[in-house]
């Protein structure tokens, strides 16, 4: 079993697609989350993806609220060496992962080939994620049955948005690079 602290960073406003984020955010340099503790286990076919960060002001509940988001993580995998993780992969080198959510209670699978064209899909029925916050942090365990890319390139990245500090889409706190998953 692999344990690291990772240390995060603003994702770069000047990278987002279109003008507007790039200029009503370039002032955010810092991240609104500054670390998380990742455990990844590899059981053979089985992974078990957790990841630990403090959140002193939980969001979960945003129905009817279209000025609240809620907090979320995901994992990113690339599917061919070379991928870039700040850029969600490029055309012809993909990422994928897994996308959890405070306010919803199965994981969604994920997929892009370049800034702005993430996808979004059911994951696989075999793919679980667990969540809890207590004390002051979220811990969110996933666990992926089978999942090819993972075991191929053995590489994470981490996307963390803090739904408090007004986190969604490309306004996030980010592993600063690829982690060694093993």
């Amino acid at each position: 079993m692999k344990k690291e602290t990772v240390k995060l960073m603003t994702a770069p406003a000047g990278m987002q697609p279109g003008g507007y984020v790039m200029k009503a955010y370039a002032d955010r340099v810092n991240p609104a989350i500054e670390a998380a503790q990742l455990e990844v286990e590899n059981a053979g076919q089985r992974w078990r993806i957790q990841l630990r960060w403090a959140c002193d002001k939980p969001l979960s509940t945003v129905q009817g609220e279209t000025d609240l988001f809620p907090d979320a993580c995901a994992i990113f995998v690339p599917t061919t060496a070379g991928a870039p993780w700040i850029t969600m992969g490029d055309k012809g080198k993909a990422v994928e992962g897994l996308l959890w959510r405070a306010d919803q209670e199965k994981p969604m699978g994920i997929r892009a080939e370049g800034m702005g064209t993430m996808q979004r899909s059911a994951a696989q029925d075999d793919w679980s994620v667990k969540a809890a916050w207590s004390e002051g942090y979220w811990t969110v365990t996933f666990q992926a049955n089978g999942w090819a890319a993972l075991k191929q390139h053995q590489q994470v990245a981490l996307a963390i948005w803090r739904g408090s500090a007004q986190d969604r889409g490309g306004l996030k706190s980010v592993s600063q690079g690829w982690i060694a998953a093993v």
